[in-house]
């Protein structure tokens, strides 16, 4: 890799990561308004150059509330859902 290569590189990947830690505290701050809070929520390095986001393990109750939430929009906002085949 040539320097330049390496620098575009390296600004495309620190891109990446700010996104990642801004999508996080975005999810963060959204489980918060509903009581909820994941511990290991983060930005992580990028994944073949796209921003990732570490959601990591919680309290199965914690997991459930989520889901509930989930199918709560969902059911609130069709346009929110995924078409099934």
């Amino acid at each position: 890799m040539t320097p330049t290569e390496r620098q575009v590189h390296d600004a495309e990947e620190h891109t990446a990561t700010a996104a990642g830690m801004a999508a996080a505290a975005a999810l963060r701050e959204a489980l918060a308004r509903v009581g909820i809070t994941l511990p290991s929520v983060r930005g992580s390095t990028p994944l073949a150059g796209t921003a990732f986001v570490e959601l990591g393990g919680t309290a199965a109750g914690t997991a459930t509330r989520l889901a509930e939430i989930v199918h709560a929009a969902a059911d609130a906002r069709p346009d929110l859902r995924t078409p099934t085949p």
